[in-house]
């Protein structure tokens, strides 16, 4: 059985013992949707790392190659759980393999679970030559799901960094996109400003009050109460 089988046999027999959970529509993706829990989900890496410690790079590349190009959701969400898990091959990742990947996403859901948690502030800054110009890349794209993506790759960084280099970046790329009404957007400038706020309090009650008629109301509003109260 090959790499993609074994997880294909994997999901289905989930779902035959799984109640379905979420909707597409909650998700905002417009691919079929297996129902099964981010628990389940972890549960199947997990299986299959244990199963398949030793895979080659080349080979995990491919695998999730077809998971993100898949047509479900959960095999693309599977995807992401598997570059977290896989550390090694993730430090080698060839950046511009997330172009690609991101070509095939769609929702909120299905770009935050590759972008959101997985790439530590050392891998990032350790590499922030390569990082930078394909996140302002990103930022300037036709493609939604990239400029989301501009936002959100950066905020596990912003959780334990207070390296001025994010700082600045993150504020030009908002800058760029604020003007933007789509909820895709307008959510991520919101997360994105509440979480620099950690390490980065200063910077952002300063942005907000030189921004704030520019900004979306979203964020306004959610920006303030962190920055007043410290919670969501």
């Amino acid at each position: 059985m090959n790499h993609l089988n074994f997880l294909k046999k994997a999901l289905k027999k989930a779902v035959a013992t799984e109640p379905k959970k979420q909707g597409e529509n909650y998700l905002g993706t417009k691919n079929q949707h297996y129902g099964l829990t981010m628990a389940v989900l972890r549960g199947v890496a997990k299986e299959f790392h244990a199963a398949h410690k030793e895979l080659a790079y080349d080979e995990f590349i491919a695998l999730l190659d077809a998971l993100y190009a898949s047509d479900v959701y959960d095999e693309k969400i599977l995807g992401s759980l598997l570059l977290n898990v896989y550390e090694g091959h993730r430090k080698n990742l060839d950046l511009g393999k997330l172009e690609g990947w991101l070509e095939h996403l769609s929702g909120w859901a299905e770009i935050d679970n590759l972008c959101q948690s997985i790439f530590t502030e050392k891998e990032v800054l350790g590499n922030w030559s390569s990082w930078e110009p394909l996140l302002r890349g990103f930022s300037k794209s036709d493609n939604i799901s990239k400029r989301r993506a501009s936002l959100v790759l950066l905020l596990k960084s912003f959780r334990t960094s207070a390296d001025i280099r994010l700082q600045n970046f993150n504020l030009k790329t908002i800058d760029l996109l604020k003007h933007e009404k789509d909820i895709m957007i307008t959510k991520a400038v919101s997360w994105s400003l509440r979480t620099m706020i950690k390490h980065h309090k200063k910077a952002v009650a300063s942005y907000l009050s030189a921004n704030e008629k520019s900004l979306p109301a979203i964020a306004v509003r959610e920006t303030k109460k962190k920055l007043a109260t410290g919670t969501k």
